[in-house]
């Protein structure tokens, strides 16, 4: 079985790296289709490979949002994709609903929906976001397969000494450290937990940690971040690397986040897997994190219990061990499995 993943985003996510080489040890060759050819970009791409399967992750890349041929993208899409698939299969990862920061832009929800309905199946990651799928875009259950978001520390270390953790980020190291840590977009909310401390004070450190997606709206963190002692911002151009994210994650007391919209959080993901405390609200059911663990804090917002979660979880202690069970759930063998399972249900 040969199966091409689009687009190739190993570079900023390892999911795809982490899945195809679990996939290939079980007998599923997998490519992944790393240029894009103008015109035409599924079809033409995938000219290149000799492939029974084209697995989509993220499909927005083939109608992408630029300042020229914006609408002519967008109108080419359903017959690229429909092209591309007439002698193989389709299979969508619907690791969003909607693309980031897209949700209200022209005919982005139509082209997500056709892209679901052409799908031979769909994977997702809980029931929540299943029923949402089928809910939103009128796609059957029985198309929908739900798999584990997989195990993000699989090959790391476990976790380091607190102290040497803050030691090498320059961290205080009797302070409580609060993190907020992936790209820096406005999807993240993050802007409003800002706001929160420099309204109330909560008397720990809120750090900001991540690659600027979108350089406007870390301005507006800046300006804000000036205005609260205790709120530092450690952003910049470059994605951190594995063993960045096993030091942070190894330095801090809990870890925020307040996304205004997801299906799944592979950051909310990892602090599970490393034992660090979550907070993250009780709305983004789509993120499922293994619960009721008291290592996950829901809110209602920052408005109301916020502050009661966030004391809980600043009084507890990350406990890496305590996370094993959602590290072996969430194997990549286990989601490799599944994976193959779904293709060949429909060959």
């Amino acid at each position: 079985m040969n199966v091409l993943f689009a687009p190739d985003y190993r570079n900023g996510l390892p999911y795809q790296e982490f899945l195809a080489r679990e996939l290939n040890k079980i007998g599923v060759h997998v490519d992944f289709l790393n240029h894009y050819r103008r015109g035409m970009p599924l079809t033409r791409g995938i000219g290149d490979f000799n492939c029974d399967i084209l697995h989509l992750h993220w499909p927005e890349v083939y109608f992408s949002r630029k300042t020229a041929g914006d609408g002519l993208r967008k109108l080419r899409y359903p017959f690229d994709l429909r092209l591309a698939i007439r002698k193989r299969k389709l299979f969508l990862t619907a690791h969003n609903l909607l693309p980031h920061n897209r949700h209200d832009e022209w005919k982005v929800s139509s082209l997500v929906k056709k892209t679901a309905q052409l799908s031979d199946g769909i994977f997702v990651h809980s029931e929540f976001a299943q029923d949402e799928m089928v809910r939103k875009f009128g796609v059957s259950k029985e198309k929908c397969w739900i798999i584990p978001y997989g195990d993000h520390t699989d090959g790391w270390e476990p976790p380091m000494a607190t102290e040497e953790a803050r030691r090498q980020l320059n961290l205080a190291q009797e302070q409580k450290i609060c993190l907020i840590f992936g790209t820096v977009s406005p999807y993240k909310g993050s802007d409003d937990v800002i706001k929160y401390w420099i309204r109330e004070t909560p008397g720990a450190r809120l750090v900001i940690a991540g690659p600027v997606i979108s350089e406007e709206y870390a301005d507006q963190l800046r300006v804000l971040a000036k205005q609260s002692p205790d709120v530092e911002l450690r952003i910049s151009d470059q994605w951190m690397s594995d063993e960045e994210l096993r030091v942070w994650l190894s330095a801090v007391d809990c870890t925020i986040f307040n996304y205004r919209d997801i299906f799944t959080s592979g950051a909310a993901a990892l602090a599970r897997s490393m034992g660090v405390p979550v907070l993250i609200p009780g709305r983004l059911r789509a993120a499922d994190l293994h619960e009721p663990h008291h290592l996950v804090h829901r809110f209602d917002s920052l408005d109301t219990d916020f502050k009661l979660h966030l004391e809980a979880a600043l009084c507890q202690t990350a406990n890496y061990e305590e996370a094993r069970q959602w590290r072996l759930r969430t194997s990549w063998h286990e989601v490799a499995r599944l994976t193959k399972l779904a293709y060949e249900s429909v060959r």
